[in-house]
């Protein structure tokens, strides 16, 4: 996949303007989507379970198909059910099919968009880092009119090729850096583990949201943690919200 350097929708080129709250000072801001921007864990659930029942395959309780919303579900095709690499991209494609019809259904977290146009209005660089396909990841901050307070896009390529965090925050770092945008102090914000555990693989600091898919103790590994977005624009920012 050829480097993106800017959202799906034109986003802001890299301004250089940091941002400033009580966890310091920013250069710029990486989000994850599902779990911190979108409430998108049941349409991921009812696309994964049809898959499953579709292979053959036992649809785990509520529990553990949760554990399974935010790490690339190349990962879960292979390790849960036990396909090969054939056969997981094919379920891929399965998924993505189910998936896609509904994605627009996932409501945003209510007090995380008037943050996103806040950070943007300073200038301050944005990034998404995700592990899910990033074609539709583009297309669902397009729905919501989220595209042009991106600078950059970033996240998994065909048959979740590339979609470990780690990788995809990477990825970010560097289109950040192409778009003229300063990544000395980058951090990123997460609700799951594979968030803080990316973040450090990448050499960035993470901050954890609880009103995601994980909880204090999956989320131990974040330097700071966010119980709502009102939380998390005082870690980043002195403006308070509306």
């Amino acid at each position: 996949m050829a480097p993106t350097t800017t959202a799906p929708g034109g986003g802001p080129p890299g301004r250089g303007a940091r941002t400033s709250g009580t966890a310091g000072q920013f250069t710029a801001v990486l989000l994850d989507l599902d779990g911190t921007i979108t409430d998108s864990a049941p349409v991921i659930l009812e696309s994964l379970s049809t898959v499953l029942t579709e292979l053959g395959v036992p649809v785990p309780d509520h529990a553990t198909l949760m554990s399974f919303v935010g790490p690339p579900l190349s990962a879960t095709f292979r390790g849960y059910a036990g396909l090969d690499a054939a056969a997981t991209e094919r379920a891929l494609a399965s998924y993505r099919r189910h998936y896609r019809g509904r994605m627009l259904d996932a409501p945003l977290y209510e007090g995380v968009a008037p943050l996103l146009h806040a950070l943007a209005d300073q200038g301050v660089p944005l990034g998404l880092a995700t592990s899910k396909n990033e074609e539709l990841a583009g297309l669902i901050l397009d729905h919501w009119g989220l595209s042009p307070l991106f600078t950059v896009v970033s996240g998994a390529g065909p048959a979740d090729h590339d979609g470990s965090k780690g990788a995809v925050i990477t990825r970010a770092l560097e289109r950040l850096e192409a778009a003229g945008a300063e990544t000395s102090r980058v951090v990123h914000v997460g609700d799951r583990d594979h968030d803080t555990l990316g973040a450090r693989e990448a050499g960035v600091e993470c901050i954890g949201v609880l009103w995601g898919y994980g909880d204090a103790a999956e989320l131990a590994d974040a330097r700071w943690l966010a119980r709502r977005p009102t939380d998390l624009s005082a870690l980043l920012t002195a403006e308070a919200l509306p």
